[in-house]
């Protein structure tokens, strides 16, 4: 299942093509869309709200008029993918088609189309999204503190690893970053909620945002891979590290490409490796509030005592 990170790199990368443009064909390939003809109309925003991405479509002539606005909501699960200028196969989904570029949508998990304010509803279970652009307003930010502590609150039973991955406490953080996160910050993933002080996961919640917000634009480098081992220590910062400043991280890039084997994560997938802090041996398990939802968590137990 993609990471929030993932969502907003892939609306940076399809703006440029669908934004302002009219659809010259679509093609819908789920049953309960297949008689859906959207030729003609305009893309009038594309956002993403965790790891659902919302496109949201205009009538000709009515790109103001919010009555006349439709939302094709989709999630890409764990094999879905949006793709420019790419054959259509069996797993597509959705085409849409214009003057100068074609957008395929494969495997996607889910595919709907809704008025503005029946989309707002569909995605209302959603926790705060760590990367919404809100956290930057300081007439917002406390607010999304509070909400995203509240729920936390809510859910006081469950192991933290699983709380993090929980998209109606806080949205966005997927299973890379849950395993870099607690590594981070020296916290036992079967620790209960209850067990966790207010500082440590507002902490969490906050360092999750910010090593989210190094991979994605501006930040992040075109194309570059997903990283979260540019960060500091900083003895004010939640568990004393804090994320690498722009220039620093500019700066640790001109250093890894006389570097090899530059590692990306501090645990994650790191089994055969080690842990990337202690050098320690990584501990591999499935966790998961249910059977059908367990994924793979990757630990260290000889820095994750806490």
């Amino acid at each position: 299942m993609p990471e929030g990170d993932s969502l907003v790199r892939l609306a940076h990368r399809l703006r440029p093509v669908m934004q302002d443009q009219v659809i010259q064909r679509s093609d819908f390939r789920v049953p309960h869309l297949a008689t859906v003809d959207l030729a003609g109309w305009f893309v009038v925003d594309i956002r993403t709200d965790a790891k659902y991405l919302s496109v949201t479509i205009a009538a000709d002539a009515n790109r103001t008029d919010g009555s006349q606005h439709l939302v094709i909501v989709s999630h890409l699960g764990m094999d879905g993918a949006w793709h420019i200028d790419t054959r259509p196969s069996y797993r597509t989904r959705c085409i849409l088609a214009f003057e100068e570029h074609t957008v395929v949508g494969n495997s996607l998990a889910k595919l709907e189309m809704f008025s503005p304010e029946e989309a707002r509803q569909y995605l209302a279970f959603l926790g705060p999204d760590l990367l919404d652009e809100a956290w930057n307003d300081p007439t917002q930010y406390d607010h999304l503190v509070t909400q995203s502590l509240h729920n936390f609150r809510a859910a006081q039973d469950q192991p933290i690893a699983t709380a993090l991955l929980d998209q109606r406490l806080v949205s966005g953080i997927g299973n890379i970053y849950r395993c870099e996160v607690l590594l981070l910050a020296g916290i036992n993933p079967h620790r209960r909620v209850s067990e966790l002080s207010n500082e440590q996961l507002i902490g969490l919640v906050l360092l999750a945002r910010e090593l989210m917000g190094i991979n994605v634009p501006p930040r992040a480098p075109k194309r570059a891979r997903r990283r979260t081992v540019d960060v500091r220590p900083d003895e004010h910062a939640p568990f004393g590290v804090r994320v690498a400043t722009a220039v620093e991280q500019a700066r640790a890039q001109t250093d890894r490409r006389r570097a090899r084997n530059d590692p990306n994560f501090w645990v994650y997938g790191r089994e055969r490796q080690g842990c990337l802090r202690c050098g320690g041996p990584v501990r591999l398990e499935k966790l998961g509030p249910s059977a059908d939802t367990e994924r793979d968590l990757y630990w260290c137990p000889n820095c994750q005592r806490g």
